[in-house]
């Protein structure tokens, strides 16, 4: 111990001296690999002076897990994650579809923190959170270098608590801050609608869970006994999920030839995901995408390959370009790794991770025009729309344009557009949300014209 002691004291007293030359003298030594027993020696010699002679004493469990963290962030993969039983249960929690939280997909997209898509009906969707957000605070601590689990920790929480969230968003000069209560999140993947003139199913799929293969071919079957002529497939907002789910759904629309392939370092696992004739339910009914920036993963597994094939065409705007497989393994005591094993492959061979799918019919949806965006901003800060509709008001052309009024009596007026898509996301904070709302929803609009088109 006293040898240690002494040669501590040099160490300080030649930091500053040596500092300078150490970038070339690490240089020199690590130009040379080193071999893996001597990479477990060195582990194991660090492991052991921390443990004798750290000033604080530490526990072997924190020092081992902070480890396995540190090696999983060695792999610069926003997509690989270490999950601690907590984190992992809530994980199985979340794919069966009912969890607590705030109702958003989260990942880390080139060191930021960032919102992936809000599921709809959720308390981040109605309080306007939005694909491409910028989370670069929680209840006001810094993101900047956040491990993904422990964002998800401190989102995650007691239905009726509430969570500060600080966003950067694009087309912002300054940051947005919400305030967000925390609910259990019930999420109904599947709901469908015929709609009329024309006889046209609507289908709308928000994850692609366990389940939703079955749901969705359950309201396929009923779209067949009903002779709708067309079909709209919405996979807008939609994060992703189980491939095997976006095989078997795209597999509906597809009676033959490649939905997706697989491609990793391990060869033999290497997979082609094919279509079968005896799967396929709609094969020859008009068929339309609809997906957008928050449409992700599985999603753009079904995109891709019913764009690819000619099946139907993708109406929207370009999605989010998540193209990487995750295996869920699990691990002793509860602990398990999601681990990107491989990248997928649409059936023309192209790679879409970051890249994304463009639509054939690029449709932008309603957004705040620009004279809007700082208002809304105060507006949103200052809770004085909150305070409007503090009692339950029913959404008719009178009561938009008191609304209005009262925003110019506040000094912040928004256009009539902009006074409508927020009194519409109010409303439906207190009211059933329909399936779709053909009043607000141009991308909508559009696939149906298209739709007629075609039938």
């Amino acid at each position: 111990m006293k040898h240690i002691k002494q040669y501590s004291y040099i160490i300080i007293g030649a930091f500053l001296i040596i500092i300078g030359a150490y970038g070339q003298i690490s240089g020199k030594n690590q130009e040379k690999e080193i071999s893996l027993p001597g990479l477990q020696e060195l582990f194991n010699t660090v492991f052991y002076y921390i443990k004798s002679n750290h000033v604080e004493e530490v526990s072997n469990q924190k020092l081992m897990i902070g480890a396995i963290e540190g090696m999983v962030k060695a792999l610069d993969d926003d997509h690989t994650r270490f999950l601690q039983p907590e984190a992992y249960n809530e994980f199985k929690v979340e794919t069966v579809g009912e969890f607590g939280g705030l109702g958003i997909e989260i990942s880390l997209r080139e060191n930021f923190l960032t919102v992936v898509s809000p599921i709809e009906g959720t308390p981040a969707m109605r309080a306007g959170l939005k694909p491409g957000d910028k989370i670069i605070e929680i209840n006001k601590q810094s993101t900047k270098n956040m491990a993904l689990n422990d964002a998800v920790s401190i989102l995650r929480g007691k239905p009726g608590t509430s969570v500060n969230i600080t966003v950067a968003r694009e087309g912002y000069d300054d940051v947005l801050f919400f305030n967000i209560v925390r609910a259990i999140i019930k999420i109904k993947h599947v709901s469908a609608e015929i709609i009329q003139p024309g006889n046209i199913g609507y289908l709308r799929l928000k994850q692609f869970s366990q389940n939703s293969a079955e749901e969705v071919k359950k309201e396929l079957l009923e779209f067949k006994k009903k002779k709708v002529k067309g079909i709209i497939f919405d996979l807008r907002w939609n994060p992703g999920g189980y491939l095997t789910a976006a095989h078997a759904i795209s597999n509906f629309f597809i009676k033959e030839g490649v939905i997706v392939s697989t491609k990793g370092r391990v060869e033999s696992e290497n997979r082609v995901l094919s279509a079968s004739s005896v799967n396929a339910i709609f094969t020859d009914a008009p068929l339309i995408i609809l997906a957008n920036e928050g449409s992700a993963s599985a999603s753009e597994i079904v995109t891709g390959a019913v764009k690819d094939h000619k099946r139907g065409i993708f109406i929207g705007t370009k999605t989010f370009g998540k193209g990487s497989v995750q295996n869920e393994i699990r691990l002793n005591y509860n602990y398990a790794i999601l681990l990107t094993v491989q990248k997928y492959y649409t059936p023309s061979g192209v790679c879409i991770h970051k890249i994304g799918i463009q639509p054939d019919i690029e449709v932008k949806q309603y957004e705040l025009p620009d004279s809007d965006k700082n208002n809304f901003k105060e507006l949103h800060n200052q809770k004085i729309i909150e305070k409007f509709f503090e009692q339950p008001i029913e959404y008719s052309p009178e009561n938009l344009k008191k609304f209005m009024n009262y925003l110019e009596e506040k000094k912040y007026p928004l256009s009539e557009l902009g006074a409508k898509i927020i009194f519409k996301n109010e409303y439906y904070n207190t009211h059933k949300r329909p399936v779709f709302d053909l009043e607000m929803d141009i991308q909508l609009q559009r696939a149906i014209d298209e739709m007629k088109k075609k039938i």
